[in-house]
């Protein structure tokens, strides 16, 4: 496992972080929860494999992120591991300390190494969290010990991540960066220059940019592979998040970040032919991360978008051929999570971080699968 200097934080982290927010799940319904039995052993097999740095938050899986990864973490040498959570951006001032309370009990640890606003923006920044806001709250846990960093993620356009980088308030940020989503390069650039630790979220497009199977990176390589090294191969990248869910996974990554030399020319072109590829993803960059859900009318609505994604890039007689047809009309129709039993009540559209028009593309989706329905 390769690690890097962090910023001006003193941290020293592994290029590849352990993600909290893919872990298997169980329970339906309200009682939907990550699967303690399967997931703990996942997370410590990544630390055994060299990852020093868990970002998990509040909200991520149904609430019991955290939890795992307290469990996960048991019995460890604190001071060898980076623990990253978050409290969303909506969160009351006030209100910010009891949530961080519950946070650390959930974690079984007396202290959070890097806490984030969770899904900052500019906008809530100069009207929520500055003026007597939640950055007081942070302060003051900072000053008692009980944070270490104060951090940011953010979905926002690079413009006003720049103007948040630029208030001097935080020591590390999270952001999106890999193949398809290069917007924030600059304002990552920005941050490593002013001593910011920089986090990547996303670094294979939440597992979306893989299911490009035809695209066969020569020297060896597999798709994920390359879209990792893409990612390391930036020298303003701290650590590359990946939300991992198997154990085959977790050790093809680790091995990926066994090296984080320079691509290689052959690598440069694999890239570049890649880019062009995937050129029909930019206008439906979903990456699964399933913050629309649930959907009151049960459609399912990440399959569907993914669905859709296979269809701009292959088109639908490929799509057709794949078995993806079958899948939407024997499975998701039956079960009623199929793109055309959306009813636009809109209740998806401000949960989603990619300002995808949700309503819209259930329409596309729907259109698209129905001129291929499978005889029988």
């Amino acid at each position: 496992m390769k690690y890097r200097k962090f910023g001006n934080t003193g941290a020293n982290v592994s290029i590849l972080g352990f993600g909290a927010m893919r872990l298997p799940m169980t329970g339906e319904g309200e009682n939907l929860q990550v699967d303690m039995e399967k997931s703990v052993p996942m997370i410590q097999k990544g630390l055994d494999a060299g990852i020093n740095y868990i970002d998990t938050a509040w909200a991520y899986l149904n609430e019991t992120s955290e939890k795992v990864v307290g469990e996960a973490i048991a019995g460890r040498d604190r001071s060898k591991l980076y623990v990253s959570t978050k409290n969303p951006m909506n969160t009351e001032p006030g209100e910010y300390r009891k949530r961080l309370d519950v946070q650390l009990k959930k974690l079984k640890t007396d202290y959070i190494d890097f806490y984030h606003i969770h899904g900052l923006s500019w906008n809530v920044y100069q009207y929520k969290a500055k003026p007597k806001g939640y950055m007081d709250d942070l302060r003051k846990a900072k000053e008692e010990g009980l944070i270490r960093h104060i951090s940011f993620s953010s979905h926002d356009t690079p413009a006003n991540i720049m103007k948040i980088i630029d208030t001097g308030e935080f020591e590390s940020m999270l952001v999106q960066y890999n193949l398809l989503h290069r917007y924030n390069e600059a304002a990552m650039a920005n941050a490593a220059e002013k001593g910011m630790g920089v986090t990547i979220m996303g670094p294979v497009g939440g597992g979306r940019i893989t299911f490009l199977s035809e695209l066969k990176p020569r020297e060896g390589r597999s798709l994920a592979e390359l879209t990792l090294r893409f990612v390391f191969a930036n020298p303003h990248v701290g650590v590359a998040l990946s939300g991992m869910n198997t154990l085959e996974m977790i050790v093809e990554n680790a091995k990926t970040a066994d090296h984080d030399e320079p691509l290689s020319q052959i690598e440069k072109e694999d890239v570049n032919a890649m880019l062009g590829q995937i050129k029909g993803l930019e206008d439906l960059y979903c990456t699964g991360c399933g913050y629309c859900m649930p959907c009151p009318n049960k459609v399912d609505i990440p399959t569907n978008l993914l669905l859709l994604n296979y269809i701009r890039v292959y088109g639908s007689q490929k799509n057709f051929k794949d078995g993806n047809i079958q899948l939407y009309h024997k499975r998701m129709v039956p079960n009623g999570e199929a793109a055309e039993f959306c009813i636009e009540c809109g209740e998806c559209l401000d949960k989603c971080p990619q300002n995808i028009p949700i309503s819209d593309r259930m329409k596309d989706v729907a259109a698209e699968l129905a001129m291929f329905k499978p005889a029988g």
